[in-house]
Protein backbone atom coordinates (compact mmCIF):
# COMPACT_ATOMS: atom_id res chain seq x y z
CA UNK A 1 0.00 0.00 0.00
CA UNK A 2 1.25 3.47 -0.80
CA UNK A 3 2.48 5.64 2.04
CA UNK A 4 -0.04 8.29 1.18
CA UNK A 5 -3.13 9.07 -0.79
CA UNK A 6 -4.27 12.41 -2.03
CA UNK A 7 -7.57 14.08 -2.72
CA UNK A 8 -7.72 16.99 -5.10
CA UNK A 9 -9.26 20.17 -3.83
CA UNK A 10 -12.48 21.50 -5.47
CA UNK A 11 -10.42 23.95 -7.51
CA UNK A 12 -7.19 22.15 -8.23
CA UNK A 13 -5.44 23.72 -11.15
CA UNK A 14 -5.27 27.25 -12.45
CA UNK A 15 -2.82 29.31 -14.44
CA UNK A 16 -0.78 31.88 -12.57
CA UNK A 17 -1.64 34.69 -14.94
CA UNK A 18 -4.42 35.74 -17.25
CA UNK A 19 -2.17 35.30 -20.29
CA UNK A 20 -3.42 33.06 -23.12
CA UNK A 21 -2.28 29.46 -22.80
CA UNK A 22 0.60 28.84 -25.19
CA UNK A 23 3.28 26.15 -25.55
CA UNK A 24 5.57 28.51 -23.63
CA UNK A 25 3.49 28.63 -20.45
CA UNK A 26 1.73 25.26 -20.54
CA UNK A 27 3.96 23.95 -17.74
CA UNK A 28 3.35 26.93 -15.43
CA UNK A 29 0.46 25.50 -13.44
CA UNK A 30 -0.42 25.88 -9.78
CA UNK A 31 -1.83 22.71 -8.23
CA UNK A 32 -3.27 22.39 -4.72
CA UNK A 33 -3.59 19.00 -3.02
CA UNK A 34 -4.90 17.80 0.32
CA UNK A 35 -2.67 14.83 1.06
CA UNK A 36 -3.02 12.04 3.59
CA UNK A 37 0.14 11.16 5.47
CA UNK A 38 0.84 7.57 6.53
CA UNK A 39 -0.94 8.01 9.88
CA UNK A 40 -3.97 9.66 8.27
CA UNK A 41 -3.09 13.27 9.10
CA UNK A 42 -4.16 15.69 6.38
CA UNK A 43 -1.33 17.69 4.81
CA UNK A 44 -2.08 20.70 2.62
CA UNK A 45 0.39 21.32 -0.21
CA UNK A 46 0.60 23.24 -3.46
CA UNK A 47 3.05 23.64 -6.32
CA UNK A 48 3.79 26.39 -8.82
CA UNK A 49 6.17 26.82 -11.70
CA UNK A 50 7.69 24.75 -14.43
CA UNK A 51 7.42 21.05 -13.63
CA UNK A 52 10.18 20.29 -16.13
CA UNK A 53 12.65 22.26 -14.00
CA UNK A 54 14.41 21.21 -10.75
CA UNK A 55 11.96 20.81 -7.86
CA UNK A 56 12.46 22.56 -4.53
CA UNK A 57 10.23 21.71 -1.56
CA UNK A 58 9.88 24.68 0.83
CA UNK A 59 9.31 24.05 4.55
CA UNK A 60 8.16 26.98 6.71
CA UNK A 61 9.02 27.84 10.31
CA UNK A 62 7.40 27.50 13.72
CA UNK A 63 3.69 28.31 14.22
CA UNK A 64 3.45 29.77 10.71
CA UNK A 65 2.42 28.17 7.41
CA UNK A 66 3.28 28.02 3.73
CA UNK A 67 1.74 31.47 3.20
CA UNK A 68 5.13 32.91 4.15
CA UNK A 69 6.30 31.86 0.67
CA UNK A 70 3.60 33.77 -1.26
CA UNK A 71 6.02 36.33 -2.69
CA UNK A 72 8.22 33.58 -4.13
CA UNK A 73 5.45 31.37 -5.49
CA UNK A 74 3.79 34.31 -7.28
CA UNK A 75 7.01 35.59 -8.83
CA UNK A 76 7.69 34.47 -12.43
CA UNK A 77 11.38 35.06 -11.85
CA UNK A 78 11.20 32.08 -9.50
CA UNK A 79 8.59 29.98 -11.28
CA UNK A 80 10.47 30.19 -14.57
CA UNK A 81 13.50 28.58 -12.93
CA UNK A 82 12.07 25.90 -10.65
CA UNK A 83 9.14 23.69 -9.84
CA UNK A 84 8.23 25.16 -6.45
CA UNK A 85 6.43 22.97 -3.91
CA UNK A 86 5.34 24.00 -0.40
CA UNK A 87 3.24 22.46 2.32
CA UNK A 88 1.78 23.27 5.71
CA UNK A 89 3.60 21.00 8.16
CA UNK A 90 1.40 19.02 10.54
CA UNK A 91 -0.06 21.21 13.26
CA UNK A 92 0.14 24.30 11.06
CA UNK A 93 -2.04 26.22 8.62
CA UNK A 94 -4.49 24.08 6.65
CA UNK A 95 -2.99 20.74 7.71
CA UNK A 96 -4.24 18.47 10.47
CA UNK A 97 -3.62 19.40 14.12
CA UNK A 98 -2.88 16.11 15.92
CA UNK A 99 -2.30 16.34 19.67
CA UNK A 100 -1.23 12.80 20.56
CA UNK A 101 2.47 12.25 21.38
CA UNK A 102 2.77 9.50 18.75
CA UNK A 103 1.73 11.96 16.06
CA UNK A 104 4.85 14.00 16.81
CA UNK A 105 7.42 11.25 16.51
CA UNK A 106 10.17 12.10 14.03
CA UNK A 107 9.01 9.41 11.62
CA UNK A 108 5.61 11.08 11.25
CA UNK A 109 7.07 14.36 10.04
CA UNK A 110 9.26 12.53 7.55
CA UNK A 111 6.21 10.65 6.28
CA UNK A 112 4.50 14.00 5.68
CA UNK A 113 7.38 14.97 3.41
CA UNK A 114 7.13 11.59 1.67
CA UNK A 115 3.45 12.25 1.04
CA UNK A 116 4.33 15.54 -0.66
CA UNK A 117 7.03 13.89 -2.78
CA UNK A 118 4.64 11.13 -3.80
CA UNK A 119 1.65 13.42 -4.34
CA UNK A 120 3.52 15.66 -6.78
CA UNK A 121 5.53 12.78 -8.26
CA UNK A 122 8.84 14.43 -7.46
CA UNK A 123 12.12 12.75 -8.27
CA UNK A 124 15.16 13.69 -6.18
CA UNK A 125 13.89 17.12 -5.14
CA UNK A 126 15.89 19.73 -3.31
CA UNK A 127 14.49 20.61 0.11
CA UNK A 128 14.64 24.11 1.61
CA UNK A 129 14.06 24.45 5.33
CA UNK A 130 13.60 27.91 6.78
CA UNK A 131 14.08 28.68 10.47
CA UNK A 132 12.78 25.75 12.56
CA UNK A 133 11.58 24.16 9.32
CA UNK A 134 15.18 23.15 8.61
CA UNK A 135 14.95 20.57 11.40
CA UNK A 136 12.62 18.51 9.18
CA UNK A 137 15.64 17.57 7.08
CA UNK A 138 16.87 15.58 10.08
CA UNK A 139 13.56 13.69 10.18
CA UNK A 140 13.69 12.96 6.45
CA UNK A 141 17.22 11.56 6.58
CA UNK A 142 16.42 9.53 9.70
CA UNK A 143 13.56 7.74 7.92
CA UNK A 144 15.63 7.16 4.78
CA UNK A 145 19.08 6.09 6.05
CA UNK A 146 21.57 5.41 3.31
CA UNK A 147 19.22 6.53 0.54
CA UNK A 148 21.74 8.90 -0.95
CA UNK A 149 19.65 9.58 -4.03
CA UNK A 150 16.36 10.44 -2.31
CA UNK A 151 17.28 14.15 -2.19
CA UNK A 152 19.40 16.15 -4.61
CA UNK A 153 20.46 18.55 -1.88
CA UNK A 154 19.32 20.57 1.11
CA UNK A 155 19.15 24.29 1.80
CA UNK A 156 19.23 25.80 5.29
CA UNK A 157 17.70 29.25 4.92
CA UNK A 158 18.55 30.92 8.23
CA UNK A 159 17.89 27.44 9.53
CA UNK A 160 17.94 25.74 12.92
CA UNK A 161 19.94 22.53 12.25
CA UNK A 162 18.26 20.12 14.67
CA UNK A 163 15.84 20.01 17.61
CA UNK A 164 16.77 20.15 21.28
CA UNK A 165 20.18 21.74 21.76
CA UNK A 166 20.09 22.98 18.16
CA UNK A 167 17.46 25.57 19.08
CA UNK A 168 19.66 27.05 21.78
CA UNK A 169 22.74 26.96 19.54
CA UNK A 170 21.08 28.72 16.58
CA UNK A 171 18.49 30.96 18.24
CA UNK A 172 19.27 34.58 19.05
CA UNK A 173 18.66 36.01 22.51
CA UNK A 174 15.68 37.88 21.07
CA UNK A 175 14.07 34.72 19.70
CA UNK A 176 14.85 32.60 22.75
CA UNK A 177 13.36 35.35 24.90
CA UNK A 178 10.02 34.96 23.11
CA UNK A 179 9.76 31.20 23.64
CA UNK A 180 8.59 31.02 27.29
CA UNK A 181 5.60 33.28 26.61
CA UNK A 182 4.76 31.41 23.40
CA UNK A 183 4.79 28.04 25.16
CA UNK A 184 2.74 28.94 28.27
CA UNK A 185 -1.05 28.71 28.44
CA UNK A 186 -1.89 30.84 31.49
CA UNK A 187 -1.47 34.40 30.24
CA UNK A 188 -3.17 35.41 26.99
CA UNK A 189 -1.65 38.88 26.94
CA UNK A 190 1.88 37.49 27.27
CA UNK A 191 1.21 35.09 24.42
CA UNK A 192 -0.20 37.84 22.20
CA UNK A 193 2.72 40.14 22.95
CA UNK A 194 5.30 37.43 22.24
CA UNK A 195 3.53 36.50 19.00
CA UNK A 196 3.60 40.10 17.80
CA UNK A 197 7.24 40.55 18.80
CA UNK A 198 8.28 37.34 17.05
CA UNK A 199 6.40 38.10 13.83
CA UNK A 200 7.64 41.70 13.76
CA UNK A 201 11.14 40.41 14.42
CA UNK A 202 11.04 38.16 11.36
CA UNK A 203 11.21 41.09 8.95
CA UNK A 204 10.77 44.84 8.86
CA UNK A 205 9.92 44.43 5.18
CA UNK A 206 6.84 42.24 5.70
CA UNK A 207 3.59 43.77 4.52
CA UNK A 208 0.65 44.28 6.87
CA UNK A 209 -1.13 41.49 4.98
CA UNK A 210 1.70 39.01 5.54
CA UNK A 211 2.06 39.95 9.22
CA UNK A 212 -1.68 39.49 9.68
CA UNK A 213 -1.54 36.06 8.05
CA UNK A 214 1.39 35.06 10.27
CA UNK A 215 -0.35 36.24 13.44
CA UNK A 216 -3.44 34.35 12.34
CA UNK A 217 -1.33 31.20 12.09
CA UNK A 218 -0.03 31.74 15.62
CA UNK A 219 -3.42 32.21 17.27
CA UNK A 220 -5.19 29.36 15.45
CA UNK A 221 -2.58 26.77 16.40
CA UNK A 222 -3.66 24.78 19.48
CA UNK A 223 -1.32 25.40 22.42
CA UNK A 224 -0.77 21.64 22.78
CA UNK A 225 0.52 21.56 19.21
CA UNK A 226 2.87 24.48 19.84
CA UNK A 227 4.39 22.58 22.76
CA UNK A 228 5.01 19.51 20.58
CA UNK A 229 6.54 21.66 17.83
CA UNK A 230 9.14 23.04 20.24
CA UNK A 231 9.79 19.93 22.35
CA UNK A 232 9.56 17.01 19.92
CA UNK A 233 12.58 14.71 19.78
CA UNK A 234 14.62 13.48 16.83
CA UNK A 235 17.74 11.43 16.19
CA UNK A 236 20.29 13.39 14.15
CA UNK A 237 22.64 10.44 13.58
CA UNK A 238 21.83 10.02 9.87
CA UNK A 239 21.90 13.78 9.39
CA UNK A 240 25.46 14.01 10.67
CA UNK A 241 26.46 10.93 8.66
CA UNK A 242 25.21 12.66 5.52
CA UNK A 243 27.49 15.57 6.30
CA UNK A 244 30.54 13.56 7.31
CA UNK A 245 30.34 11.30 4.26
CA UNK A 246 29.55 14.16 1.89
CA UNK A 247 26.63 12.56 0.08
CA UNK A 248 24.13 15.33 0.84
CA UNK A 249 25.10 18.74 -0.57
CA UNK A 250 24.06 21.51 1.82
CA UNK A 251 23.72 25.23 1.16
CA UNK A 252 23.61 27.25 4.38
CA UNK A 253 22.33 30.80 3.89
CA UNK A 254 22.71 33.24 6.76
CA UNK A 255 21.59 36.86 6.99
CA UNK A 256 23.56 39.58 8.74
CA UNK A 257 20.49 41.42 10.11
CA UNK A 258 18.59 38.32 11.27
CA UNK A 259 16.95 38.82 14.69
CA UNK A 260 15.75 35.20 14.98
CA UNK A 261 18.61 32.88 13.95
CA UNK A 262 22.34 33.41 14.38
CA UNK A 263 23.53 32.00 11.06
CA UNK A 264 27.16 31.59 12.07
CA UNK A 265 26.29 29.72 15.26
CA UNK A 266 23.89 27.52 13.30
CA UNK A 267 26.65 26.57 10.85
CA UNK A 268 29.07 25.75 13.67
CA UNK A 269 26.47 23.34 15.06
CA UNK A 270 26.60 21.34 11.81
CA UNK A 271 30.06 20.02 12.60
CA UNK A 272 32.31 18.68 9.82
CA UNK A 273 30.11 18.78 6.71
CA UNK A 274 32.09 17.83 3.61
CA UNK A 275 29.78 19.08 0.88
CA UNK A 276 28.84 22.43 2.42
CA UNK A 277 28.57 25.91 0.96
CA UNK A 278 28.14 28.79 3.42
CA UNK A 279 26.97 32.23 2.31
CA UNK A 280 25.70 35.37 4.03
CA UNK A 281 23.35 37.94 2.56
CA UNK A 282 24.47 41.35 3.73
CA UNK A 283 21.68 43.51 5.15
CA UNK A 284 19.03 40.77 4.96
CA UNK A 285 16.82 39.74 7.89
CA UNK A 286 15.02 36.49 8.75
CA UNK A 287 12.88 36.72 5.59
CA UNK A 288 15.50 37.51 2.93
CA UNK A 289 13.14 36.76 0.04
CA UNK A 290 11.19 39.93 0.88
CA UNK A 291 14.05 42.43 0.67
CA UNK A 292 16.86 40.52 -1.07
CA UNK A 293 14.93 38.23 -3.41
CA UNK A 294 17.33 38.67 -6.32
CA UNK A 295 20.38 37.85 -4.20
CA UNK A 296 18.71 34.83 -2.62
CA UNK A 297 17.39 33.57 -5.95
CA UNK A 298 20.81 33.96 -7.55
CA UNK A 299 22.56 32.04 -4.76
CA UNK A 300 20.10 29.16 -4.93
CA UNK A 301 20.05 29.05 -8.73
CA UNK A 302 23.83 28.96 -9.06
CA UNK A 303 24.16 26.31 -6.35
CA UNK A 304 21.45 24.07 -7.84
CA UNK A 305 23.12 24.26 -11.25
CA UNK A 306 26.46 23.40 -9.66
CA UNK A 307 25.03 20.37 -7.84
CA UNK A 308 23.17 19.03 -10.87
CA UNK A 309 26.24 19.43 -13.07
CA UNK A 310 28.48 17.49 -10.68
Amino acid sequence: MALSQYLKMPVVEFYTSASPITPHNMSHVTTSLMLLSADGTKIYADASGDFTKPAIVFIHGVSLSSVVWNDIFRDPRWTNLFYLVRYDTRGHGRSGMPTSPRAWESQRLAEDFDAVVEGFKLRRPFVLGWSLGATHIVDILSLHPGRERYLSGAIHLTGVPFMGAGIGKAGTQFALGCLPSLNQTNDVEKFQDASRRFVNGCSKHASFELKSLCLGNFVTQPRAVTKFVFTREQDATEFFKAGERGYLPLLAIGCTDDLIVDGRSAVRALGPWKNLKIVEIEGADHMPWLSHSEAMRGLITDWVKEILAA
